[in-house]
């Protein structure tokens, strides 16, 4: 008999046909859903904010570079070894989707909120917020500054909810405060406070909010919002 399924063949395409698009759909659902929550706007404005983040995260703009580590490459010829140092260079820069649109969302949503709390109140959220965030992330050689997924939208949606509760605010607010918290100090705790560790990176482009480097910082925003509409 012959077999005319293979798994190994059968499984990829599976992924790639089936699962990756409706990952991608329900992505796009949560997040279009999430902004609506947040500005109070209606779903194509809400797709359209989407989409500008969506296409922008693969534009990066470079701010400054800096002197990377210093490579040694041996080589061995005729029994003599021969050393080449080199020293990498960094490129930091912020990516458009992941960095600069999810902060000026942030922004005009603490503008909204700061008309019901002092800017004080907030910046001791704030700061709570940044600090766990910072105390997770760590530079990995290669890779960059790498923080547990869930901990910041965790830890947003958390001091939040305890915030709203304390100043006996409304619960309607609680989205619009755990976006903004989330964003700002994923960008503060784990990404402006390592600009020191960039050292122990390595070399190459350093994108703060781009996938592979500084990311998360969008993804944070929405999964706090997830967290926050949960504990309403």
């Amino acid at each position: 008999m012959r077999d005319y399924l293979f798994p190994p063949l059968v499984l990829p395409l599976f992924v790639l046909l089936i699962v990756l698009p409706f990952l991608l759909i329900l992505f796009i659902f949560t997040g279009t859903a999430v902004f609506q929550i947040v500005f109070g706007v209606d779903a194509n404005t809400a797709l359209m904010i989407f989409a500008l983040i969506l296409f922008g995260s693969i534009i990066n703009i470079p701010i400054y570079e800096k002197e990377g580590i210093v490579y040694e490459t041996r080589y061995r010829v005729f029994g003599f070894i021969y050393a080449i140092r080199r020293r990498g260079k960094i490129v930091v820069a912020v990516n458009l989707g992941g960095c600069i649109f999810p902060s000026i969302l942030a922004i005009k949503a603490l503008s909204d909120l700061l008309k019901y709390m002092s800017t004080e109140f907030w910046l001791f959220i704030f700061v709570l917020t940044s600090v766990v965030i910072y105390s997770f992330a760590k530079p990995v050689p290669g890779v960059g500054v790498v923080v547990p997924m869930l901990i910041p939208p965790l830890t947003a949606a958390f001091f939040s909810f305890i915030a709203i509760s304390l100043a006996n605010l409304p619960l309607i607010l609680l989205p619009k405060l755990a976006f903004s918290t989330g964003v700002l100090s994923a960008l503060f705790g784990a990404d402006i406070l390592h600009m020191k560790d960039l050292d122990r990176i390595g070399s190459g482009v350093v994108s703060i909010g781009g996938a592979g480097t500084f990311d998360g910082i969008f993804l944070t925003g929405i999964f706090a919002v997830i967290f926050s509409v949960l504990l309403i």
